[in-house]
């Protein structure tokens, strides 16, 4: 059988490809890094307030820059040609969703310390019901850690 001929050096284009999708990678690893620097830039003038609501400003983003941190493992996985991991993104949703927990407890205990003698399981239900489905998010998602890396899901290197 004989070889199809092609204008072009297909090797070439493809490595070319390839070196394409690598810079762009390393693009995005890098606008992720930067992000992630400019959150915890932000939040640094909110260390040093005394009151609750600049505490929870600064685990709000604290918590956000570890899930773009988070995010850029996958990223840099490509790079090293590395095969696909779930496991971040498993992480990346345990924390997602503790720190919406974190942060909808704060809020509705500052709310509620505004009118406490007004509490009214009619304002109460919502904020329970939502704290539920992230705490149940959490579960689904160790759960399927347990499942997917059976001897460990945290403390070993990818």
């Amino acid at each position: 059988m004989q070889k199809k001929k092609y204008i072009l050096n297909i090797n070439f284009l493809r490595q070319l490809l390839i070196a394409a999708d690598d810079i762009l990678h390393f693009g995005v690893a890098v606008v992720l890094l930067v992000c992630a620097g400019m959150i915890l830039g932000k939040t640094v003038p909110h260390l040093f307030a005394p009151d609750s609501k600049a505490l929870l400003h600064v685990l709000n983003d604290v918590l956000l820059a570890l899930i773009v941190m988070e995010l850029m493992w996958p990223v840099l996985r490509f790079l090293k040609r590395k095969p696909f991991n779930i496991k971040p993104f498993l992480y990346i949703g345990i924390i997602s969703s503790t720190r919406r927990i974190l942060l909808v407890e704060a809020e509705h205990s500052m709310t509620e310390r505004l009118a406490y003698d007004n509490i009214a399981w009619a304002s109460l239900w919502p904020v329970l019901a939502e704290l539920s489905v992230y705490v149940g998010i959490i579960l689904m998602f160790a759960i399927a850690l347990r499942v997917l890396f059976p001897k460990g899901a945290c403390g070993e290197s990818d």
